[in-house]
């Protein structure tokens, strides 16, 4: 080997291992930065005209898993959607409280038991009476303010997605600069830039917030789909689009859109997201909002729809001593044009204040007549309006009968009172519930909205629907996807069958509506939508002057239940005067007649029949995550308790698992491609007396250089 050649050995060992030495000194300056991976340095030697000419350095390389990274990525995914999960789960038992800690509504139920017993000895007592008032009202507060709390986390929760939705479009533009810039320095050589320690962050940081996998280019570019498939960072980037708020308990669903990033436009039509999250924090916020949140309501809902019912009924069939001298009905939903479509017999007496009977009106709702102290009969008419009116002239002097707005209201004159009692052989009922019930004119609970879904009404009453009125459906599973969104508008002239044929119709096969017996209106999904519930956005009907519109009036959508609970409220009437509280029970005959007493102070056989409403079990429509069940009022608190346990002990077990896989990975990685500092130490002293040796053989040729100048 000539002078030069061993020159240009020692000249090129100088400048590789430098090089190599400042790798292994950056390697260690960023031993705890987060994501770094060692860069380690591949030699190779160099050759000029077939002859040895030095050492080079053929590349920095990056010391990459990418099994270990994707596994990383899926792991960071799966435990952040559970640690959101659990997150929220901890804020809902906060909500909740525990069965026993006085604030439950297993708590409130026992209350109400316990001051109905407490007052057995002395109904008419202001104490007892007022006791028991308290309970009831505690209760409903309960009902009410649980489901505005859910009703509030799930709002929060909604709100989350949308700032969720803004750092995932940060980072998916994030992530597309950076590879442009990597791909330009890739194509200058530099294959170890920064900037890919900068991407992976931005791309583990994505991950934490939805699913994701990557695909390494030749270019250095790195593709960055949902595990799915669907595109988030390439030669596009995707855009995600979301609107806060949701409307009756309906969210919108996250849309994604490919952007050309030349101008900002999207590439073709937006598709709906929410069915693709598999993982991350999206995943977790909708899960929990449309999932275990919604699900939570319908719950409460149904719980405080069945302790109305199962209160109301009994406080109907009971009466107070001293009678109240007006009895007003709630908002039924119904116009004096409806059909009566009662059956069975009831009666409406006058009683003085000391409860001995002044005159009553005996009806016969399945011959269609009434009569005054067993006298001759009258025609009530057909319907609902001609009932009133044939009742407030019964009632003559001793009071007024009337319906309006949907409400039946009667009143007593002279300070006299009123006591409504069904027959005891053939009770009064209109598609199942008593006539005193249905139009609630004893009621110990309001809901705000109707909650007795079985209306009565036929396929050929009136709809009553002022023209122009829209509903706006959408068909959705609890993953998002959309099997049918449907809007209907009302025509003038339209009857409840012309409704339910137009909203078969509106939903062209996706979903089919009947008109039940009852008056029930339900929906069944087709085949291929089997599990898929309804989401009213909107409803702009309105029927009559009740101001009920249709998907209130049969309790259309996932929301109905929850709409009952956020109303749950003790009767006003009954909050201002705890007198009106119906302990007794009337005694009322065919052979009854005027100064016969019918009730008495001191009865409480009307309390009695109110506790027993604790050991009765009530038939629950399956709601939420609860299927139809038999229970007492405290078996089903305690069962949604039970399923919200369940439900966040396995929200908490799969984030233990998730987060012991994640620092598994991570742990891996870090043996990977993290920096170890024995084996940094070996190499500096490896490239050290590299260098070395190269700069003596520099000295040596130096020497020699020296010699063979001396000789000249």
């Amino acid at each position: 080997m000539s002078l030069n050649g061993i020159l240009s050995s020692a000249l090129t060992a100088l400048h590789t291992n430098t090089a190599a030495l400042r790798v292994v000194s950056n390697n260690v300056a960023n031993i705890n930065t987060p994501d770094y991976a060692r860069r380690v340095v591949n030699q190779q030697t160099l050759v000029t005209a077939g002859q040895l000419s030095g050492v080079d350095i053929a590349d920095i390389q990056r010391v990459v898993d990418k099994f270990l990274n994707q596994e990383t990525l899926s792991a960071n995914g799966q435990s952040s959607r559970y640690d959101t999960q659990s997150t929220i789960f901890d804020q809902l038992n906060g909500l909740l409280g525990q069965p026993g800690d006085g604030t439950a509504l297993t708590s409130q139920l026992d209350n109400v038991f316990a001051a109905l017993s407490n007052a057995a000895l002395a109904p008419t007592a202001s104490t007892s009476q007022q006791g028991i008032l308290n309970a009831f009202q505690n209760l409903a507060t309960t009902v009410s303010s649980l489901s505005s709390a859910v009703s509030g986390l799930q709002a929060q929760v909604d709100q989350q997605v949308g700032t969720a939705v803004d750092s995932v479009n940060n980072l998916i533009k994030q992530i597309y600069g950076l590879n442009q810039q990597i791909q330009t320095a890739t194509a200058n050589g530099d294959t170890s830039t920064g900037l890919l320690d900068q991407r992976d962050l931005a791309v583990k940081s994505l991950s934490a917030l939805v699913d994701v996998r990557t695909v390494q280019q030749p270019n250095g570019q790195l593709s960055v789909m949902t595990e799915d498939g669907m595109n988030l960072v390439g030669d596009s980037y995707a855009q995600l689009s979301y609107q806060s708020g949701g409307v009756n308990g309906s969210f919108s669903a996250i849309s994604i859109a490919n952007v050309n990033p030349a101008t900002g436009a999207a590439i073709g039509p937006a598709q709906p997201l929410d069915p693709h999250l598999q993982g991350g924090t999206l995943k977790g916020l909708v899960d929990m909002r449309d999932g275990a949140l919604a699900q939570l309501q319908q719950e409460i809902g149904s719980f405080a729809q069945k302790t109305a019912a199962a209160f109301n009924a009994q406080h109907n069939a009971n009466a107070a001593y001293p009678p109240p001298t007006s009895l007003d009905g709630r908002d039924t939903g119904l116009l004096a044009g409806d059909g009566l479509n009662f059956t069975g017999k009831t009666t409406i007496a006058v009683t003085a204040s000391d409860g001995t009977l002044v005159s009553r009106i005996d009806v016969d709702f399945g011959a269609g007549t009434l009569s005054v102290d067993g006298g001759a009969t009258a025609s009530i008419g057909t319907t609902i309006g001609s009932f009133a009116t044939a009742l407030n002239t019964a009632l003559g002097t001793n009071g007024t009968a009337s319906f309006a707005d949907g409400q039946l209201s009667l009143s007593a004159t002279g300070g006299n009172g009123l006591v409504v009692q069904d027959d005891a052989t053939t009770p009064s009922s209109r598609a199942g519930t008593g006539f005193s019930q249905f139009f609630g004119l004893n009621d110990i609970f309001s809901t705000g909205v109707p909650s007795n879904f079985a209306t009565g009404l036929s396929a050929s009453d009136a709809g009553g629907f002022a023209a122009g009125g829209t509903m706006s459906f959408v068909l959705r599973d609890q993953s998002g996807n959309v099997g049918k969104q449907a809007s209907v508008t009302l025509t003038a002239g339209m009857t409840i069958g012309d409704i339910v044929t137009a909203l078969n119709t509106g939903f062209g096969g996706a979903a089919s509506f009947s008109l039940g017996s009852d008056g029930t209106l339900t929906m069944t999904p087709a085949a291929q939508f089997a599990g898929y519930s309804l989401n009213v956005t909107d409803d702009t009907t309105q029927r009559g002057t009740t101001g009920v519109s249709v998907s209130a009036l049969f309790g259309l959508g996932s929301s109905a239940l929850g709409n009952i609970a956020a109303g749950f409220s003790l009767n006003a009437d009954l909050a201002q005067s705890p007198q009106r509280l119906a302990l007794g029970q009337p005694s009322i005959t065919a052979a009854s007649v005027a100064g016969d007493t019918i009730i008495s102070s001191g009865d409480n056989r009307g309390l009695l029949a109110l506790q027993n409403v604790g050991t009765t079990n009530q038939s629950f429509a399956a709601a939420g995550a609860l299927g139809a069940r038999s229970a007492s009022l405290t078996d089903y608190a305690a069962s949604l308790y039970q399923d919200i346990a369940s439900r966040s002990q396995s929200a908490q077990t799969a984030q233990t698992a998730q987060s012991n896989r994640l620092a598994e990975a991570q742990s891996r990685q870090s043996q990977t491609s993290g920096v170890n500092l024995d084996e940094e130490l070996s190499n500096m002293m490896m490239y050290q007396q590299a260098y070395s040796a190269g700069a003596r053989m520099l000295q040596v040729v130096q020497q020699l250089y020296d010699t063979l100048l001396q000789i000249q």
